[in-house]
C-alpha cells in the first residue's frame, strides 16, 4: 500500500495536468474558431449592431417629430403676426379720422401703428425665412413684403415679394405680387426696371388664359391707376396722366354695373390727385 500512494498521486496530477491542457487548448480551439466566423454570423455582433439601429433609430424619429413641432410653432405665431398686420392699417385709417382736428395728436398715435407694424413684420420676415419655402404661400410672402413696405423696409420687403411672384400658382397672387414689386423699383430709383413689371402685370392672363373679359379689363384698369401712382410719385406727371387716361379708357369699355362706376370714380380722383401735385405714397394693393 505504502509503495503505491506516491504512484497513484504522480498519476493523479499528471491526470490534472493533461485535463488542464486539454480545457486550455479547447479554449484556443474556440478562440480560433471564433476568429474565423464572420462579424454577421456573430450573435452578439449582430444583437449590438441591432442595438446600435434601434438607438439611431430613436433619435432620428424624435429629432423629425421635434422639428415637426418647431414648425408648427412658428405656423402658428406667423398666423398670429400676419393676422395683426393686416388690422393696423385699418387702425391707422380710424385714428387719423378721429384725430384729425388734432394733427399732433394723430402723428404721435400713427407713429406707435407704424412701430408695431415695424416689429411685427420684422419678426414676421424671420419666420418665412426660416420655414421650408414649400410651407410658405405666395400670399403669406406678399403680407409680409408689403406690412415691410409700409414701414419702408424696402430692401427685405423686395427679397420677400420676389419669393412672393415665385410660389405664386394664380393669378391674383402673382398680380398683386408683380404690381408691388414695380411699385418698389419705382421706389428704390430703378423706374425703368418698373415699368417692365408693370407690363408683366398688363400681360398676366397670357400666363393664366380662361378669364372673361370683365375680369382682365377690371385687373389692366387697376395695374394702370397704379402705374400712373408709380410715375407721378417720381415726378413723372405727363407719363402718369397717360396710364389714368388708358384705365379710362378701359372702364368705358365695361358694361354698366356699381362696380364699374366706382372704377370711373376712383380713376378720376386719381387724375384730380395727380393733376393737383399732391403727394402720392399709395402703394398697390392686391385687389383685384
Amino acid at each position: 500500500m505504502t509503495g503505491t500512494e506516491p504512484e497513484n498521486q504522480s498519476v493523479e496530477s499528471l491526470r490534472r495536468k493533461i485535463d488542464t491542457i486539454k480545457a486550455e487548448v479547447d479554449a484556443l480551439q474556440i478562440a480560433q474558431m471564433e476568429k474565423k466566423t464572420p462579424w454577421y454570423k456573430s450573435v452578439p455582433t449582430i444583437i449590438s449592431l441591432l442595438a446600435l439601429l434601434f438607438s439611431f433609430g430613436t433619435t432620428l424619429v424624435s429629432y423629425n417629430r421635434t422639428k415637426s413641432q418647431d414648425m408648427l410653432a412658428l405656423r402658428a405665431e406667423l398666423r398670429g403676426m400676419l393676422q395683426r398686420l393686416a388690422s393696423l392699417p385699418k387702425e391707422n385709417y380710424e385714428l387719423t379720422k378721429t384725430y384729425q382736428q388734432e394733427p399732433a395728436s394723430a402723428a404721435a398715435l400713427s407713429g406707435y401703428v407704424n412701430q408695431e407694424n415695424l416689429l411685427l413684420a420684422r419678426q414676421a420676415a424671420e419666420i418665412v425665412l426660416k420655414l421650408p419655402k414649400e410651407q410658405v404661400s405666395a400670399t403669406e410672402y406678399y403680407a409680409v413684403g408689403q406690412a415691410l413696405v409700409m414701414s419702408n423696409e424696402l430692401e427685405r420687403a423686395k427679397a420677400l415679394i420676389g419669393r412672393a411672384i415665385s410660389a405664386s400658382n394664380d393669378v391674383n397672387d402673382e398680380v398683386a405680387a408683380t404690381r408691388v414689386n414695380a411699385n418698389l423699383l419705382f421706389m428704390t430709383g430703378q423706374p425703368e426696371a418698373g415699368r417692365i413689371e408693370y407690363q408683366k402685370a398688363l400681360g398676366i392672363f397670357t400666363k393664366y388664359p380662361g378669364y372673361n373679359d370683365w375680369t382682365q379689363k377690371t385687373y389692366h384698369i387697376y395695374t394702370e391707376q397704379l402705374w400712373a401712382i408709380s410715375e407721378a410719385s417720381t415726378g413723372g406727371v405727363s407719363v402718369a396722366l397717360s396710364h389714368i387716361a388708358a384705365a379710362e379708357d378701359l372702364a368705358k369699355q365695361l358694361p354698366p354695373s356699381p362696380n364699374s362706376e366706382q372704377l370711373k370714380r376712383q380713376t378720376q380722383q386719381y387724375r384730380e390727385v395727380i393733376q393737383a401735385g399732391e403727394s402720392l405714397k399709395l402703394t398697390p394693393q392686391a385687389q383685384p
